[in-house]
């Protein structure tokens, strides 16, 4: 099929070459219609019949002149020739395809012979493998449900363990709570305590004009119904103090959590040593009243309970005077940090 289609296009480029050779002057052909190389010389007429002349390198040697009829002549034989052979082989399918539907015919009469005769002989092979393919799928399933089984349940066991831990905290909590009681009970019960202490602490001070010494419930101090902050100078220091002592006299009392020890830096601020004097307060306290109160509160706590007091000037502890800083660089120990001389005062303190 593809030799006679390239027969007839080489008839079509045979025409259109006889019509070339009436259409155009012979004379001005530069390229071969031929082989389409060009001319090495132009074409020349002798004889009554044209001369092309010979191509350039490359082209076929010998007669360059082309007799278009003879080689149309001969190219309608071939292409006659194999149009023929291709008409003899169609008209040779018909009676193939038949031969071809007979025998297909014949295979399946063969087929289901073979399968009539093998059937006794080989079904009994055949549902037994179909029984055993289904039970293998049946397996198989009951293998997956008891895989998911299998991972629910240790889900369940994790679930129950957790529970387990979570009732025994509920169980531990609960008995804390028990134990604990009422939280907001205790905690007005402990700032009636440290309220009452207070104002006890100012009394014996002699602090000037006490009227309702109070610890809110936020733990602010307060006094003759104002807010420590609004008193003066060394009224703040008194304040200060009576409610530092309160809070650990009272901890200490009722063996809370506390560490059983405090200090105090400069308890006579603003009263007497030191810095501007509050000549109100100053007039009317005597400091010697404080020590007074820790030397017998300490008295009966043994070694519960500790306090630390930084003073420049303490009345009436001389024994309990533990370190005495010089404040001098001669006069060593210069303070509680030894080697921090950046601070010059004249005066000492006792610790």
């Amino acid at each position: 099929m593809p030799l006679r289609a390239l027969y007839a296009d080489d008839l079509l480029k045979l025409g259109m070459l006889g019509e070339a050779q009436q259409l155009f002057d012979r004379l001005s052909v530069t390229t071969c219609p031929a082989c389409l190389n060009r001319l090495s010389a132009p074409p020349t007429t002798g004889n009554g019949a044209l001369v092309l002349g010979a191509a350039d390198a490359g082209s076929q040697a010998g007669d360059s002149r082309v007799d278009v009829k003879a080689e149309t002549r001969s190219t309608k034989a071939r292409l006659k020739e194999i149009s023929g052979y291709i008409d003899e082989l169609g008209a040779s399918l018909a009676p193939l395809a038949l031969q071809a539907e007979d025998a297909a015919l014949r295979e399946e009469e063969a087929a289901a012979a073979l399968d009539a005769a093998t059937s006794p002989s080989v079904s009994p092979f055949l549902a037994a493998r179909d029984d055993l393919h289904r039970r293998r799928e049946q397996v198989l399933r009951q293998l997956e449900q008891a895989e998911s089984a299998v991972k629910l349940r240790e889900g369940l066991t994790k679930r129950a363990d957790a529970v387990e831990r979570h009732e025994t905290e509920i169980a531990r909590l609960r008995e804390e709570l028990e134990q604990l009681g009422d939280a907001s009970h205790d905690r007005d019960r402990v700032t009636a305590k440290i309220s009452s202490r207070y104002g006890e602490l100012l009394r014996a001070w002699r602090y000037p004009k006490i009227s309702t010494p109070f610890i809110k419930t936020d733990l602010a101090p307060s006094v003759r119904g104002e807010p420590y902050q609004e008193a003066s100078s060394g009224a703040r220091t008194l304040l200060t103090l009576a409610w530092q002592l309160a809070v650990f006299e009272i901890a200490i009392e009722e063996g809370a959590a506390h560490s059983g020890f405090l200090m105090i830096d400069s308890p006579q601020k603003n009263l007497g040593h030191g810095g501007p004097l509050d000549a109100v307060i100053a007039d009317a306290v005597a400091i010697g009243d404080f020590y007074q109160h820790l030397s017998r509160w300490l008295a009966d706590r043994g070694s519960r309970a500790q306090l630390i007091v930084a003073d420049n000037s303490p009345p009436l502890v001389e024994n309990d005077v533990v370190v005495r800083y010089s404040r001098n660089e001669d006069r060593p120990p210069y303070g509680l940090i030894e080697d921090e001389t950046s601070v010059d005062e004249e005066a000492e303190t006792d610790l």
